[in-house]
Order: structure tokens, then sequence, then C-alpha cells
């Protein structure tokens, strides 16, 4: 019997130990409840820096001027260890265009100087040409016609930074016009400027189609006055406008004439045309035009195919702040210098020679600088797509991938501008010094032959 009863006792506390147990990890629970509904939230997402700047893309003018904080050719351990830093800071989440806007914060290179530099290269050979008896002519000069074709379709009303787009047009095309160098003529067609956007006016506003101002010297009072006709309106007849600038230009040939298009425009053709063969064909016949365009606020969409009419013509997609094409040259008024046509000749050809070599050197050296720098800064923005990458900073693979479109793009913009540029340049240095070598041999001649008789 007291066995049993210690047995029992036995059972019961451990029994009781249980209970007392269990009720204390349910009461440990319960205390525990309310700190796991304090646990910290997940820190909000930093946004972009509202201080960096959205890069540009293809305006050179503004490529050329923006400046990362390091230099991308020659950075130090310590600045590689402080962009690291930053790349660690950056905020979660960036798209394409946030991430390349924030790489070009950080390594865009410093080329403004280079640019201006090159830009003010004057690629005229001068001589001091006079003879004892008579003047040498001046080599024929370039005839330029520049040819602008504007939309003014419906979608050119719309606001961006800084207003309406088609005002904003308006006055950076008749910004350009009165910028072009003395001898230049220029045209301005419109179209899509009447009707509307609807179904109804479409076939009407696909036939609007017109020259405002005709081929010929700038004058601003008339230019103006024509930029005051039309107001946007309806369709989009980008092909018809480029078909009718072929026929604008058909008498506009020759060696020494060369003729621009610039289309000014804000998104694609929409009266079925097609924009690229017509801009291919105008390029390819005699006129030889070249067809650039000037895009305002374009979406991907249209500016694709912008670059493609672009392409076909054999021109470039640049804002009207990256023309630099027209240069007023073939102009320097020669004096008399009265010498021995031997020594004159020979002083000629060593001034020829060196103002030649001198251009050249310039050319290349700036270009190469330019070059150079921007293929670091592309090279460093693809390190820092990795470790952003790493990071995990980017929105998506869509982002990853348009960061890297950007920065080529980026590049190649600047590359072609200015080898484009280069080869524009040096095509004059050595027109330049043929004809005036030529010119300088053949007078040497004949005035030789004629004091040796």
């Amino acid at each position: 019997m007291k066995l049993k009863k210690l047995k029992w006792l036995f059972i019961s506390g451990l029994f009781a130990a249980i209970l007392t147990g269990c009720s204390g990890e349910e009461e440990s629970k319960a205390e525990e409840k309310p700190v796991a509904q304090e646990e910290k939230q997940p820190e909000k997402e930093k946004e972009i820096d509202p201080a960096i700047p959205e890069a540009a893309i293809h305006n050179v003018e503004e490529l050329v001027k923006e400046k990362g904080k390091y230099a991308a050719s020659e950075m130090t351990e310590q600045e590689e260890e402080q962009l690291l830093e930053e790349l660690e800071a950056a905020p979660e989440g960036m798209t394409g265009e946030e991430a390349y806007s924030f790489a070009v914060s950080l390594v865009a290179p410093d080329i403004e100087e280079s640019a201006e530099k090159f830009e003010a290269i004057d690629p005229v050979i001068t001589i001091d040409s006079s003879t004892p008896e008579d003047e040498i002519d001046i080599p024929e000069q370039e005839t330029v016609n520049v040819a602008i074709l504007l939309d003014a379709s419906g979608s050119m009303a719309a606001e961006v930074s800084g207003g309406q787009k088609m005002k904003l047009a308006k006055q950076a095309i008749h910004n350009y016009a009165a910028d072009l160098p003395k001898g230049s003529n220029i045209m301005l067609r419109v179209y899509g400027h009447e009707g509307t956007g609807s179904d109804a006016d479409k076939e009407m506003s696909c036939r609007s189609n017109e020259v405002v101002y005709e081929l010929g010297d700038f004058n601003e009072q008339a230019f103006a006055e024509s930029l005051d006709q039309f107001d946007p309106a309806g369709w989009t007849p980008l092909a018809g406008a480029i078909e009718a600038a072929e026929k604008d230009l058909q008498d506009q040939k020759g060696e020494n004439v060369r003729n621009v298009v610039y289309v000014v425009s804000d998104g694609i053709e929409t009266c079925g045309g097609d924009p690229a063969a017509a801009a291919a064909s105008l390029n390819e016949s005699d006129i030889q035009a070249e067809v650039n365009i000037i895009g305002f606020d374009v979406d991907n969409e249209g500016q694709k195919q912008l670059e493609a009419v672009a392409k076909a013509g054999k021109g470039q997609y640049k804002s009207v702040y990256s023309e630099s094409d027209l240069n007023d040259y073939l102009k320097q008024e020669y004096s008399r210098l009265y010498s021995e046509w031997l020594a004159w000749g020979n002083d000629r050809y060593g001034d020829i020679l060196a103002q030649s070599n001198d251009i050249y050197g310039e050319l290349l050296s700036y270009n190469n600088d330019i070059y150079g720098k921007s293929l670091s800064a592309k090279n460093k923005m693809y390190s820092i797509h990795f470790e952003l990458k790493k990071l995990e900073k980017f929105k998506d693979e869509e982002a990853v991938k348009r960061y890297n479109e950007l920065i080529d793009i980026r590049h190649e913009t600047v590359a072609e501008y200015f080898d484009h540029e280069k080869e524009r340049k040096d095509a004059i240095r050595k027109d330049m010094k043929e004809k005036l070598e030529d010119k300088v041999n053949n007078l040497k001649e004949e005035k030789t032959d004629e004091y040796s008789s």
C-alpha cells in the first residue's frame, strides 16, 4: 500500500510538471508574440538623388559638357574604393535610364575643352597669294543648300520642358538659320499642317506638304514670317516631305554644290509612306543630299524609325545644337606681295605644307583625345554595370539591357560625330592644299617661263 501510494504521488507530480511546463511554454509564446510584431519593417527603397540630372544620349553639345566625379582613364586606388562605396550606396530598383544617368554622373569623360578646340579648327589653308603682276583667283566656293522639313502634325502641340514642342522647334530653326555662314541657301518645307488628327481628315492632312520659304539667302524677317504661317494640326507624311525635297533640289547638282536636309520631327510616319526608302533615294540621286534628323521628345518607336531614316540618308540623328557641318570657308581675301617668282612659289609651297600638317595634326590629336576618353568611360561604365548587377541595384534584366544599350549609344554618338567632322574638315584641308599647290605651280611655271624667255 505504501509503495502504491508513493508511485501514485510520483506519477501525479510528473503529470503536474508536464502541465506546468506546457503552460509555461504557452505563456512564453504569448509573451514573444508582441516582440515578433515589433520586428523591423523592410527599409524603403532609396530613390535616385534628385541632384543627378538626366544624362544626354544623342545631343552631342550636351554630351561633351557632362563630366563625372572621376576620370575613368586615370583613377587612383583610393578613387576606385570611393567609387565602389558610391555604387554600394546606390538605390535599388533602378531602371536602365536611371542607372545610366547615375553612371554618367560618376565617370563621364572630361572632353569639353578638347571638343571646343576641335570645333575651333579652321580647315582652310590661307596664303599670301598676291603675285608681282596680278592676284590669284579665289578657288570656286562651294554652294551649300540647306533644306529644313518641319513636322507640323498635331503631336507637335504637346508640351515638353520649356514649352510647346512646335514653338521650341520654330525658335531652334530660326536661330540655326540665322547662324548659317554667308553664301548658304536655306529652304523651309512644312508637312502635316492642315486638317486634324481625325480619320476623316487623314487623307487631306497626309497631302499637306508645301514650301513656305523658297530656297535662297536667309532673310530674317521673311523667314520669321514663314514660321508664323502654320500651327501643329494633323497627321505625319514624313516620306512625302522627303520625296518633295528631292524635287525641290533637283537642279542643285555639281562638283561644288552640297545639299543638306534636316528633318525636324517628334515621331513616326503616320501616312503609310516609307521615309527610310525616300531618304535613301534622295541620297543616292544626283543631288546626293544627306538627310539628318533633329528629334524633339521622340518616343522609343519614333526614335528607331528616325534613326533608320537618318542612316538611310547617310546623315545623323542629332539635335539642332549639334549641327556644325556648314562652315564658312574659302573666303580668305588675298593681298599683294612683290617678290621674285621662284622664291614666291617655294615660300608658298612651304607655307601650304606647314598649315596643312598643323591642321591635320590638331584634328587627329583632339579627335584621338575625345575618342580615347569616351572609350575609357564606356569601359568603366561596363565595369559599373557588373558591380551594380552584383549588388542587385537594377530593377530587372530589361533595365540591365537598356543600361548597356545607352552607354553604347553614348560612345557611338560622340565617336561618329567627331569622326564625321574630322573627315569633313580634313577633306577641305586636302582640297585646299591640292588647289593652292596647283595654282602656285601653274603660275610659277607660267611666269618663270615668261621671264626666262
